[in-house]
């Protein structure tokens, strides 16, 4: 069956959150910023309103009896706010088969990116997963002072645009023991070549085919563009990014024991996956490329269930990581596992600089477990510079929300050093 609406991951568990909690978000993002550590990229390149003219044709539909105009509806829906894959926009009849909606956006997704959207059919009778156009999500990008998107409705979907800024180099895969070989790619600082005696921290993010390119999700993170705004800016530290592409085995390799899923007991390969990351991986990294090795200088990151799989690499593996991004962690895996691992795991000395974050649209009450999974790295010592954690109150379980914060986690992982 095609997966339409959002891509789909097996860990997903998303309702709406209440405006309570999007409040309180509020308050601590502005609490952030003032320290520095939250900016949803450059200042006023996202932030412009614009409105979006989406016309839909339904003249083949009604031609072929799949669509009646007495009868049946178009709606508009996506990934992007106002769009929603949860609830429909309406577009109206223009009286000769097209439909068309106007749609304003009061911002523009982190990097320019485009709004994953599907037209829908609306009918009574109709299920969930009825009258989408079929296929891939497609990409409409806000660019310009008066974009609009006019389509056949069910025709084809262009590609997500590919884009690598930067130097962006592919190794080739490796042998991976207790987990799947596979290639990775290395995003390399401005300078790199230029100064031949500096070493770099490194950063080693999950999912790393959503990463720097958008055709793997219909979005990215877009750490390459980021990573290298921030850096010839001087608002960082130069320092070398590996994603790490995820496979048929994700759910196993980046969970540490069992868990329920849809009546399905599944994962806890967790620990053979970290070892070949941090003692075949890692060493390979360091032996191609000028990095600092120590801990000291070494961060994992992902999201979702790669934020919890961040998290039990910074308590358990120590000897290799010194820092992780625990983005929009699966809180709930195995009966709240990571809350339970954090007050049972005996803290390493030192302690692992951590990020914590969580979007307020991820799930009812859901920065209720993440503010408990906060307070209890907290009561084992988190704190000051040690400990990051940021309530996004309009963060969604995706790229796109996700690629908005990557310039907080970056300033995080990699203040400018002192002059």
């Amino acid at each position: 069956m095609t997966v339409h609406r959002e891509t789909l991951r097996d860990d997903d568990r998303r309702h709406p959150a209440g405006a309570v909690g999007a409040g309180l978000a509020r308050a601590a993002v502005r609490a952030l910023a003032a320290l520095g550590l939250w900016a949803a990229g450059p200042a006023g390149a996202w932030a412009q309103p614009v409105t979006v003219r989406f016309e839909a044709d339904l003249r083949a539909e009604a031609a072929a009896g799949r669509f009646d105009p007495a009868r049946d509806r178009v709606e508009l829906r996506g990934g992007f706010p106002p769009l929603a894959w949860d609830r429909g926009l309406a577009l109206a009849p223009q009286g000769d088969g097209r439909w068309r909606a106007e749609v304003r956006f009061e911002r523009r997704p982190a990097g320019g990116q485009p709004v994953p959207h599907k037209f829908r059919i609306v009918r009574a009778g109709l299920g969930p997963d009825e009258g989408w156009e079929p296929g891939a999500n497609h990409p409409a990008l806000l660019d310009g002072a008066a974009p609009s998107v006019a389509r056949v409705f069910g025709s084809a979907a262009a590609p997500a645009p590919s884009r690598l800024t930067g130097t962006v180099l592919t190794l080739e895969a490796l042998p991976a023991g207790h987990a799947l070989a596979r290639p990775v790619w290395v995003w390399l600082p401005p300078g790199y070549d230029a100064e031949p005696q500096r070493r770099y921290p490194v950063l080693y993010l999950h999912d790393g085919q959503n990463v720097f390119d958008a055709r793997a999700a219909g979005a990215e993170w877009g750490v390459d563009e980021a990573a290298q705004r921030l850096v010839l800016a001087g608002e960082v530290q130069p320092f070398i990014v590996v994603a790490v592409p995820s496979g048929r085995d994700r759910l196993h390799e980046l969970t540490p024991t069992r868990g329920g899923l849809h009546a399905r007991f599944l994962g806890g390969g967790l620990a053979g996956y970290g070892a070949w990351l941090l003692d075949a991986l890692k060493p390979e990294i360091d032996r191609r490329f000028r990095t600092r090795p120590e801990p000291a200088h070494t961060a994992v990151g992902g999201s979702s269930l790669g934020g919890i799989a961040s998290l039990w690499l910074a308590l358990h593996r120590a000897d290799r990581v010194g820092a992780a991004l625990v983005v929009s962690p699966s809180v709930w895996w195995d009966g709240f596992l990571p809350r339970r691992d954090v007050r049972a795991t005996p803290p390493p000395e030192p302690r692992p600089r951590l990020w914590l974050d969580m979007g307020a649209n991820e799930g009812e009450g859901i920065f209720t477990e993440s503010r408990a999974l906060r307070d209890a790295l907290a009561a084992q010592g988190w704190a000051g510079s040690r400990l990051a954690y940021v309530e996004d109150p309009d963060g969604r379980h995706d790229e796109l929300s996700w690629a908005a914060r990557v310039d907080g986690m970056l300033r995080f992982l990699f203040p400018p050093l002192a002059p």
